[in-house]
């Protein structure tokens, strides 16, 4: 009889503290004013909560004992076939269904839920590094690296964007890093004194974080493009970010308490809430603004957050309860082994 891996209680937690932050993020988004304090909010949360995702699931990719085959097909059923399944009920919610469509979930897939389309992509060639490297007799992380290395370099020469491929490049980087924090001990910071040194130094750069611009206070660099300054800024950024979280996650969110519970639950199902909130987002937004035009913004972005919330716990615990929407895996359940030791 084979015994039940046990999960690991810290990284649910923190994915479902992540998915909360993300909830928060795009509620504020919603109805983001100009130049209000909340702005700096949205960066806060932005600066860091899609990296550590993505540096989440590359922390088990370490050790995993994939093989290629069998990696690409679990990935698929866990994502691939999700991402279409969401995509098209998007579709077919919004009355939208036509070739066109279709054809851009594939070549712009930005547009729709790009996060599990991007987390299939990163995790397949990265289980293809590993084979690479084990056919070749080398250290997985030079095949690892080189790749990284290359996705990025042709993304800020040619600045692609099909296929999703400016977030392929990006996020890739972050995987592996997870990777990294796990294969060397030395990047899991137990220090208290440097862990909050970096809390400090993350607080300042997301302070100044933009989504698409470079700090005021920070020049232009002669013959350096702007775009990769702007990358580069916010990827230390999100780095800075990451090691606190693998820091302190490790110790703060390994409890038992009712708050830590609740995270380890929600990360249980943060696939299944990131898409079904996106879902609703629209609707919320506007039968929220609608209802209270004239309350004040942060009363409308909070009401947003607890509805959207509320509503995709829900319908995402409803669906994961359906024998036949399970089937299918637009419960969108984790992948245990992921997350079990």
């Amino acid at each position: 009889m084979t015994m039940k891996k046990k999960r690991i209680v810290w990284a649910d937690s923190l994915k479902g503290l992540l998915m909360v932050l993300v909830i928060l993020g795009h509620a504020i988004q919603t109805v983001l004013a100009e130049g209000c304090f909340n702005d700096h909010v949205f960066n806060l949360i932005y600066s860091f909560h899609m990296p550590a995702f993505m540096a989440v699931s590359g922390y088990f990719a370490y050790k995993a004992n994939n093989f290629l085959g069998n990696a690409c097909k679990r990935r698929s059923k866990q994502l691939l076939i999700p991402y279409l399944l969401w995509s098209l009920i998007s579709c077919l919610i919004g009355w939208n269904l036509s070739w066109d469509k279709i054809a851009n979930l594939l070549l712009y897939p930005d547009r729709s839920f790009w996060f599990l389309w991007i987390l299939f992509l990163i995790s397949v060639i990265f289980v293809g590094c590993q084979w690479v490297a084990d056919k070749l007799k080398i250290d997985e992380l030079l095949s690892i690296g080189l790749s990284a290395i290359a996705l990025f370099g042709l993304m800020v020469v040619f600045e692609i964007r099909l296929f999703g491929f400016q977030f392929l490049s990006y996020y890739f980087l972050f995987y592996t890093l997870g990777y990294c924090i796990h294969r060397f001990s030395w990047l899991q910071i137990k220090n208290n004194v440097l862990v909050l040194g970096l809390f400090i130094l993350w607080s300042f750069m997301a302070w100044f974080w933009n989504m698409h611009e470079l700090p005021l206070w920070m020049p232009a660099i002669p013959y350096v493009p702007t775009s990769l300054l702007q990358y580069a800024y916010r990827g230390l950024t999100a780095v800075v970010a990451l090691l606190v979280i693998f820091g302190v996650s490790p110790k703060w969110l390994n409890g038992e308490s009712n708050v830590n519970g609740c995270f380890k639950e929600l990360g249980s199902i943060s696939l299944g809430l990131y898409v079904v909130h996106l879902l609703l987002l629209g609707y919320v937004r506007e039968t929220v603004v609608s209802v209270m035009p004239n309350n004040p913004i942060w009363l409308q972005m909070g009401t947003i957050f607890i509805i959207l919330l509320v509503l995709s716990v829900g319908i995402v615990e409803m669906l994961k309860r359906n024998k036949w929407t399970a089937k299918l895996r637009i419960g969108l359940m984790q992948d245990t082994l992921s997350f079990c030791h």
